[in-house]
């Protein structure tokens, strides 16, 4: 049973690992799906190689956070590894005894995994941990969120004008005029283009991008 018990607590070890990792990537700007993906391939050691990957390498705090998950994944494999095999190594040498403790192993990593994969579970725990995050780390200093990565360094960007009062598009920060405005989502709906100079931007709306990532992060430090 301590066994079970013990593979039960790394499993919900590596999964709590890979959501304050991804919470910890998105902060930085990479999308949510990918932010995950790549943090499941670095910590089982998949190694996957995408285009999505450039990215990740290319930038010095995204690149930290997979090398740390490299190394946790090696760790968490050996001692589950470890685990198993002084378990099996102590029970009885009999079918019963063995099928036992294959099926605690298994009631322990189902109960784990269904908890784990409640969604409501999963909002509050990637909710708190960006709380976290956010207030204790300097991850949080570029606040945009990054929607779409492509190629040659540009992306699709959210931006959150943080004013106190409205202001007409053409009043936005110069580095505005280096970017694609696609769209504006707030109180008063969605628009999309063409969005003239003279239509206004409200506190809290958010401004949907397209840019190098030099102009996101230009256009943001103008708007804090």
């Amino acid at each position: 049973m301590a066994a079970a018990l013990t593979i039960a607590v790394l499993f919900t070890f590596s999964i709590f690992v890979v959501r304050v990792a991804g919470v910890a990537m998105r902060i930085t700007g990479v999308a949510e799906n990918v932010a995950r993906f790549q943090c499941i391939s670095a910590l089982t050691g998949a190694g996957f190689t995408t285009s999505e990957s450039e990215m990740i390498v290319n930038y010095p705090i995204r690149r930290r956070i997979i090398v740390a998950l490299m190394i946790l994944g090696n760790l968490g494999l050996a001692s589950t590894a470890a685990t198993l095999i002084v378990s099996f190594a102590s029970v009885e040498p009999n079918s019963e005894a063995v099928a036992g403790q294959a099926m605690l192993f298994l009631g322990a990593l189902a109960l784990t995994l269904i908890v784990m994969s409640n969604k409501t579970v999963d909002r509050l725990m990637c909710g708190f941990v960006g709380y976290v995050l956010m207030r204790t780390t300097s991850l949080g200093k570029h606040r945009f969120h990054r929607l779409l990565q492509l190629r040659g360094g540009n992306s699709v960007a959210e931006h959150i004008y943080r004013g106190s009062q409205d202001v007409a598009i053409g009043d936005l920060p110069p580095s505005l005029r280096q970017m694609t405005l696609l769209a504006i989502s707030g109180s008063s709906g969605y628009r999309t283009g063409p969005l003239d100079d003279t239509q206004t931007v409200s506190p809290s709306d958010v401004l949907i991008c397209y840019a190098s990532d030099t102009a996101h992060e230009a256009f943001e430090e103008a708007l804090a």
